[in-house]
């Protein structure tokens, strides 16, 4: 038994690191090679399932192909997925398969030259392993379709559960996959035959046994080696592939960074403009209210002119910050312009718009008060108006055009105050 595991293990080794090379070299050799070793895993699949089996005890019989060959498949659409896009893992799942449906048709075509009656098989290989008959390469094949797509989703939710643990998101998600793989395969190519239950424990212990080897290995590769492009792998400046992200989850990043304006880190008026109409859209359909508060800051011009640009910078990310103490994960605090910002309080009618902003205007008060040293624009003064959805208009133009005008009816009157109302409100 010792001598089986020590050769899982080589074999494991063996096609682990040939995957890691092939994907570390990807860069100078494309991934042409890489594709070419999964086609190649199918058949060899196919022989070592069909001719090797390891008693490992009485019961639990397993095979190299369960070890060795299906759990790094899954593995090498993991890395695709992570490390180049959705189209290239889609290629993967694509070529994968139809490379699993072509082994099974040119076998079953090739066993027909082992007739028994006719010599040409010197080597007396029985026919059994080539026809495996109409159920088993269906099986497989659907199987395998099942095992990528799952193996995106189910990364994509462990990596938001917990993000900092490679090994773990890797483990979970092929021990999941392997799961899946097992009840599909087993249960479509075997179940009513004798010793289903022995197939189906084996296949499971072997498979979730090669999961695990295989996300020790890949989790150290990650973690110790750079890439050619002289950079760790989850691109940061040291080689950690702790913080590993996926395509998807990097898109969202990018995605995020440009949303936001860099003075102040809030989002910018292209998020504004982009997701605004989507808040009051989904206010509509759920029948709830939503508040648009415009926030400008007073006398900012006259703080460039005498404290200079670096003063007028520091009053704008001031207030900046107080917004962003002030608002749900649910809202969005956006710089709409140079020194104005929107707020869109989602679920929020005209009270509720009232107190926020109202505490906005204590808090932006009372913490510009509070500094020490001074800084020379203190106490920070803004003024706001606040439009609400339905009340006061049924479109974004209208919600904005009817806070601005609010905005600038507190402006006329002095400033450091809200307008919630047609009938001014000062606070």
């Amino acid at each position: 038994m010792m001598t089986h595991v020590a050769l899982l293990f080589a074999e494991a080794s063996l096609c682990g690191g040939v995957i890691l090379f092939l994907f570390h070299r990807r860069g100078r050799l494309g991934l042409a090679p890489l594709y070419l070793i999964v086609g190649t895993f199918q058949y060899l699949q196919i022989v070592l399932a069909a001719s090797v089996h390891i008693v490992v005890r009485p019961g639990l019989v397993i095979n190299p192909a369960s070890v060795v060959l299906f759990p790094i498949t899954t593995f090498v659409v993991l890395l695709t997925y992570i490390e180049q896009d959705a189209e290239e893992t889609r290629k993967l799942a694509y070529g994968a398969v139809m490379a699993n449906l072509m082994v099974y048709a040119v076998a079953g075509l090739a066993a027909f030259h082992l007739d028994p009656a006719v010599p040409g098989n010197p080597l007396a290989v029985p026919v059994d392993l080539f026809q495996q008959g109409l159920r088993l390469p269906l099986a497989a094949t659907g199987a395998l379709l099942v095992d990528m797509v799952a193996a995106v989703m189910i990364f994509e939710v462990v990596s938001s559960w917990m993000p900092r643990s490679l090994f773990a998101r890797l483990w979970l998600t092929a021990a999941a996959v392997m799961v899946i793989d097992t009840v599909l395969f087993s249960v479509g190519a075997f179940l009513g035959r004798p010793g289903f239950a022995s197939l189906f424990l084996g296949g499971l212990v072997a498979k979730l046994a090669g999961a695990t080897f295989y996300a020790v290995l890949i989790s150290s590769f990650a973690r110790f080696a750079a890439t050619s492009r002289g950079r760790a792998l989850a691109g940061h400046d040291r080689p950690d592939l702790f913080t590993w992200r996926t395509y998807r989850q990097r898109y969202e990043e990018a995605r995020s960074l440009i949303s936001r304006d860099a003075q102040t880190g809030l989002f910018n008026r292209g998020y504004f403009d982009e997701m605004a109409p989507k808040h009051l859209a989904h206010a509509n359909r759920a029948a709830h209210p939503m508040s648009l508060v415009l926030i400008d800051i007073d006398k900012l011009k006259e703080t460039n002119d005498q404290h200079g640009h670096q003063a007028g910078d520091r009053l704008v990310s001031f207030v900046a910050t107080q917004l962003q103490h002030m608002v749900r994960s649910s809202d969005a605090a956006c710089r709409y312009g140079g020194d104005e910002f929107a707020v869109i309080l989602t679920t929020a009618n005209a009270a509720a718009a009232l107190i926020f902003t109202e505490r906005l205007l204590a808090l932006i008060a009372a913490q510009s008060h509070a500094m020490s040293p001074a800084a020379p624009w203190a106490p920070a003064r803004v003024t706001a108006g606040v439009a609400t959805y339905p009340i006061d208009g049924v479109t974004l133009p209208d919600l904005v055009l009817t806070a601005d005008r609010r905005l600038y009816v507190g402006k006329r009157r002095g400033g450091a105050r809200l307008v919630a109302a047609d009938d001014p409100v000062a606070s």
